[in-house]
């Protein structure tokens, strides 16, 4: 019987080692790719669960667009930076009148506190692309409402409130041009309070009686 040849044994050691650095390294290259698999869904989910929480922070969500006739949503910010229920409220009874779908209340008070409603009365399309407007609606309605205050000593030191409603409809999809009417209606009181109440009253008269705003979008 012929002896072992140490090459051979040699040769088969290292065979052997390189074939199981070999398969140490595939199962090793494979772990870490499923490891990167794990942390990039991980992300993902991360990401749409704060998105999730991003939506239902600043708008009610479950609307849907019907087909046949335009959805849209109203929102106003009174002079503090807070939402405007009441002027809202005036606001989607005189749109009610054009037989669209009015969404009420479909922002949240975060809209106007957390400034989202001033970049998108502004003018930013990016606010309405975040929070995905186009999935529920064809346009909104804007409105931001300011006042002002004057004392007049002759009568008594009565205190007038002057109160200016910017209102702009504009279209979610960026598609075509928006539109925009100014009310101002004033108010008398020996108090800001009654006075601008007062003035609040008058300017809802205004857009009841109104007959020159339309829901149309231009280019829609």
């Amino acid at each position: 019987m012929s002896g072992i040849n140490p090459k051979r044994v040699t040769v088969f050691v290292c065979v052997m080692a390189v074939i199981a650095i070999f398969i140490h390294g595939a199962q090793s290259v494979r772990e870490q790719q499923k490891a990167v698999a794990v942390v990039q869904q991980h992300r993902v989910m991360e990401a749409a669960a704060e998105h999730a929480q991003y939506l239902a922070r600043y708008v009610n969500t479950g609307f849907s667009r019907k087909p046949g006739s335009e959805t849209i949503a109203v929102a106003v910010a009174s002079e503090n930076g807070t939402m405007n229920r009441a002027i809202s409220a005036a606001l989607e009874s005189r749109f009610q009148q054009e037989h669209a779908r009015i969404l009420f209340p479909f922002f949240k008070s975060e809209f106007v506190s957390d400034g989202l409603f001033q970049e998108a009365f502004n003018g930013s399309g990016e606010i309405l692309n975040k929070l995905e407007l186009t999935k529920s609606l064809d346009g909104v309605v804007l409105a931001q409402q300011n006042v002002q205050y004057a004392q007049n000593s002759a009568l008594e030191n009565v205190i007038t409130a002057t109160m200016q409603l910017k209102v702009a409809v504009v279209p979610v999809s960026g598609q075509g041009g928006g539109k925009t009417w100014t009310f101002t209606a004033y108010g008398p009181g020996f108090t800001k309070e009654v006075a601008r109440q007062s003035a609040e009253e008058r300017l809802i008269k205004q857009i009841a009686a109104d007959t020159k705003m339309s829901l149309t979008l231009q280019n829609h």
